[in-house]
């Protein structure tokens, strides 16, 4: 909630993304599912870390969860193998991770990275 943009306008907007739902109800091998939760925290990463993020979200609260996230991320880079070998066949999580971030990409962009918009991209993470 410290990360949360504030608006003062009712915010209706056009589709937003959605967590896959393939990803919630997939029977993944131990190693599988932390690769995909390391692939979620580097694309959060990525995401909170743009340049059009600093208008929307108080500084010190977008540093602490940024410093947060690295430290995560670190963690699961240090316990995981490669990736590429952990995920074969045409159901590849990783694939439907990335694709849900650059949906995301495009609804920020859609919505000019907005209050509204960001407040979305907040609830869904």
């Amino acid at each position: 909630q410290d990360m949360a943009p504030s608006h003062t306008q009712p915010c209706h907007l056009q589709e937003p993304p959605f967590f896959p739902d393939t990803l919630l109800h997939n029977n993944l091998h131990p190693r599988q599912a932390a690769a995909a939760a390391l692939r979620i925290l580097q694309q959060l990463f990525r995401t909170l870390s743009a340049n059009s993020t600093r208008q929307h979200w108080p500084t010190q609260a977008r540093t602490d969860l940024l410093n947060k996230l690295q430290h995560h991320i670190h963690h699961l880079e240090q316990c995981l193998p490669d990736n590429a070998t952990l995920f074969k066949g045409p159901r590849n999580p990783l694939l439907t991770i990335n694709k849900y971030f650059r949906d995301i990409h495009i609804f920020l962009h859609a919505h000019n990275h907005s209050a509204c918009a960001w407040d979305h991209v907040r609830l869904e993470a």
